[in-house]
């Protein structure tokens, strides 16, 4: 068996296994998750226009969405497998959890190129459990732009330069969703722009021609992309004044946003993927040894902060710092290529901040993300700068106390009070702080949990049998794919052992 071989293998089984491990948890369908029902609705209105066309039948009109077409191709084949298949919602609700299971294999991939087997494993799972990217499997948004993006880097980065045509068509058509699946999916340019460059570098004047064929194919799908969500903005006064009130005043917030994204208590990456702090030291690092890793890394998570600094508020009211998500696995990469191999010395700050990130993430997989924002209306003080800038409504603490209040048998009310300190004196005329029961939010998403002990029959019972197979299977398979990886190393090992040369003793040489 060739050495790729086993890591194919396990790859696939990881993929597998994610996916299982996920899906158990998961909530089952894509209702309140942000824009993701709008999608669904214009997605299945594409597929019966489609089929009334083919039938020479009328052709309803198509719906606009606010990111155009081109993400809802990527859904057409959910949606399509969910007419014949339990419903097109909960097939839909597959898309993430497979799209953040396959990111987490081809950080895999990639680093199995720049590290041990085992530190590669263990990155990986790190990566899959103790960031955001947990819980986005259930929230469904940022999944398909931070999947493509890792995608273009890793052809163009990890296995050498494509040679052929249709290497080549493959990337740029990777290359090109990445950058379209979202209408600000621009702000990515520079780092795609870069693998290109890395492709084609020296090489200009003899491989013109695949050069013009990137370009005009990663063009090509932009433009498109484009005149698609238009039709979305261009009713709503065009996608530049929708985004106009959102804009700083002050060139000294861009300053402070900055910061924010990176170290803030409630919206910080650095708080929702603890393990990425490490990045800090492993950029130079790394810039040193692997410098087009370090820089694709540093590219994509500078365009994201470049452009959410100029925004009033750089995060909105779903879980954590969410247009960082794509910055999450490049950065994981680059973790991984600064320390290739696993000590314990070294590696220690690693496992504790990626335990700290599996107890994070686990509580923004564990319950729906607007339950906050509902608590807080409850508690009339919903302002969007109070749930993304106020400790008191910090995400991470009020999952928390929702998690202890679930885990709390009984019916009696759990009351608590969002309370602020007021400076010296509260104003005259100011209302006393208003408590919340939190038993009235204490409610698990996932679908399983939540209908443990219902009745159900039909497409219900059939996802629940589908989730309580996933409970089982997905961490047997995890256990296997990490039992696995151990015998690899531990044979690997004794391999490099066996090949050393055995030093011959005095007399013997003498002789």
């Amino acid at each position: 068996m060739t050495t790729a071989t086993p890591v194919r293998s396990h790859a696939g089984l990881l993929l597998l296994a994610l996916t299982a491990c996920y899906l158990a948890l998961g909530p089952a369908t894509t209702d309140g998750r942000g824009y993701v029902p709008e999608d669904r609705q214009a997605g299945l209105r594409m597929l019966e226009s489609f089929n009334a066309w083919v039938k020479g039948r009328p052709e309803l009109p198509l719906l606009s969405t606010r990111h155009g077409p081109v993400p809802l191709l990527l859904d057409l084949p959910f949606l399509k497998l969910g007419k014949f298949f339990v419903s097109p919602d909960f097939v839909l609700s597959l898309e993430p959890i497979l799209l953040t299971a396959a990111l987490a294999t081809v950080v895999y991939l990639w680093l199995r190129q720049l590290c041990s087997p085992g530190l590669s494993l263990l990155l990986s799972l790190i990566g899959a459990f103790g960031t955001m990217l947990w819980p986005y499997a259930y929230i469904g948004l940022e999944t398909k732009q931070s999947f493509l993006v890792l995608l273009a880097g890793y052809l163009a980065l990890a296995r050498g330069r494509i040679r052929t045509w249709s290497g080549l068509a493959g990337f740029s058509t990777i290359g090109g969703l990445a950058i379209s699946v979202k209408a600000t999916g621009i702000i990515l340019a520079p780092a795609i722009a870069y693998l290109m460059l890395v492709q084609f570098r020296d090489e200009w004047r003899t491989r013109w021609k695949q050069a013009l064929m990137v370009a005009l194919t990663i063009g090509g799908i932009w433009g498109g992309s484009v005149l698609g969500w238009k039709l979305f903005w261009d009713p709503h006064g065009g996608g530049t004044n929708a985004l106009r009130p959102w804009l700083i005043s002050s060139a000294f917030q861009a300053f402070t946003n900055t910061i924010g994204l990176f170290g803030s208590p409630t919206k910080g990456l650095f708080v929702f993927a603890p393990v990425l702090l490490l990045s800090i030291y492993a950029i130079p690092r790394v810039f040193q040894k692997k410098r087009e890793i370090a820089v694709f890394g540093s590219l994509v998570t500078l365009c994201m902060a470049a452009f959410l600094s100029i925004l009033v508020i750089p995060a909105d009211e779903v879980w954590g710092p969410r247009f960082m998500h794509a910055t999450i696995a490049p950065l994981l990469i680059v973790i991984g290529a600064a320390w290739p191999r696993f000590q314990w010395r070294t590696h220690a700050p690693l496992l504790v901040l990626g335990g700290l990130g599996i107890a994070i993430s686990f509580l923004g997989a564990f319950f729906y993300y607007d339950l906050r924002a509902q608590a807080a209306g409850a508690a009339g003080q919903n302002t969007l700068e109070w749930e993304a800038g106020d400790n008191v409504w910090n995400e991470v603490l009020f999952d928390a106390r929702l998690f202890g209040a679930w885990l709390k048998s009984g019916t009696e009310p759990l009351f608590w009070t969002p309370v602020h300190i007021w400076e010296w004196s509260p104003p005259a005329g100011a209302q006393p702080w208003k408590a919340v029961n939190l038993r009235d939010f204490a409610a698990a998403q996932s679908f399983l949990l939540s209908n443990w002990h219902a009745a159900l029959n039909g497409s219900a019972l059939l996802i629940f049998r589908i989730c309580s197979v996933a409970l089982i299977s997905g961490p047997l398979l995890l256990i296997y794919v990490v039992v696995s990886t151990l015998q690899d190393v531990r044979m690997a090992n004794q391999e490099q052992r066996l090949l050393q040369p055995v030093p011959l003793h005095r007399s013997k040489v003498r002789q």
